[in-house]
C-alpha cells in the first residue's frame, strides 16, 4: 500500500484514522486526511503525525481512499476526486444506503469498490464490519482492505445483496443492546439498588454473557438452559419476557431496519 487517505474525519472517520496511526499497520506519515472543518482537521493530523491535504493531493499519495462522509455529502467528494481516479486505486465507502453502483456511476464503472457497513463499537475496537466488494477489487486489495478494518474490530465480506440485513442487525443492533442493557437497570432500581449497583452489575452480566457466548461457541440456547433451574427465578423472569413478545419484537426491529435501508436507496 502506497498511502491511505481519509475523507472525512468525523466519528469513525477520526477513529479509524486514530487506530491506525497507533496500530503500526501503516506509518502515521503514510496515511492522509481530509476534511473540510480546517480546524479539526488540523488539529487530528498534529495529533497523530498524519498529513492533511485537498482530496485531489490525496488521491495523488494514497492508493486506498476511505470515504467517511454523510451519505448526502458522497456525491460531491466523488465529483472532486474522480479526475483524478486511477484504475489501481481502491475506494471505500462507509456511507450508509449508498450502493456500489451508485459509487460507480459517481466514478468509473471499473474502478475497484468496496461498500462497508461499520457500527459504532468501532470506535473502542470491538466492532461488527461487514465488507461488499465489486467485481473490479483484486484479492490482494481486499485483503488489504480486510487487515485495514481489523484494527476496528471483527471483519465479513459478504455479497452486497445482504447489506441491508447486515444494518438491520449489526449496524442498528447496538441500538437494540442499548435498549436492552437500560431496561436492565432500569428493572434493578424498580427492585431496590442504586442506580450506580445496578447499571455496574446489569453491564457486567451482559459483557459476561457475550464473552460466555463468542469464547464457548455454544448455541445461545444451551447457555441459557445452563442457568434456568425447573420452577427458579430464572425460569420465571424468562417466561415473563416470552409473554411479553420479547423475541418476537427483536426480531421485528431487524427486520424493520432492514426494510428502512432498502427504502433509504430507493429515496
Amino acid at each position: 500500500m502506497k498511502g491511505l487517505g481519509i475523507i472525512g474525519v468525523g466519528a469513525m472517520g477520526g477513529a479509524l484514522a486514530r487506530r491506525l496511526a497507533a496500530s503500526g499497520t501503516i506509518s502515521p506519515r503514510a496515511i492522509t486526511l481530509a476534511d473540510k472543518r480546517e480546524e479539526h482537521l488540523e488539529r487530528l493530523a498534529g495529533e497523530l503525525g498524519t498529513k492533511r491535504a485537498a482530496i485531489p493531493e490525496l488521491a495523488a499519495v494514497s492508493d486506498i481512499i476511505i470515504i467517511a462522509v454523510k451519505p448526502h455529502q458522497v456525491a460531491e467528494v466523488l465529483s472532486e476526486l474522480k479526475r483524478e481516479l486511477t484504475p489501481d486505486h481502491l475506494l471505500i465507502s462507509l456511507a450508509a444506503g449508498v450502493s456500489l453502483a451508485a459509487l460507480a456511476r459517481g466514478t468509473d464503472n471499473t474502478q475497484p469498490l468496496i461498500r462497508a457497513m461499520p457500527n459504532t463499537p468501532c470506535l473502542i475496537g470491538q466492532g461488527a464490519v461487514v465488507l461488499s466488494p465489486n467485481g473490479h477489487v483484486s484479492q490482494g486489495q481486499l485483503d488489504t482492505a480486510v487487515e485495514i478494518f481489523e484494527e476496528t474490530g471483527k471483519v465479513w465480506v459478504l455479497p452486497e445483496a445482504q447489506m441491508d440485513a447486515v444494518t438491520g442487525l449489526s449496524g442498528s443492533g447496538p441500538a437494540y443492546a442499548y435498549l436492552f442493557l437500560e431496561a436492565l437497570i432500569d428493572g434493578g432500581v424498580a427492585s431496590g439498588l442504586s442506580h450506580e449497583d445496578a447499571r455496574g452489575l446489569a453491564i457486567q452480566t451482559v459483557l459476561g454473557a457475550v464473552k460466555m457466548a463468542a469464547e464457548t461457541g455454544q448455541h445461545p440456547a444451551v447457555l441459557k438452559n445452563m442457568v434456568t433451574s425447573p420452577a427458579g427465578t430464572t425460569a420465571a423472569g424468562l417466561t415473563r419476557l416470552e409473554k411479553s413478545g420479547i423475541r418476537g419484537a427483536l426480531i421485528e426491529a431487524v427486520l424493520a431496519a432492514a426494510a428502512r435501508s432498502k427504502e433509504i436507496q430507493r429515496e
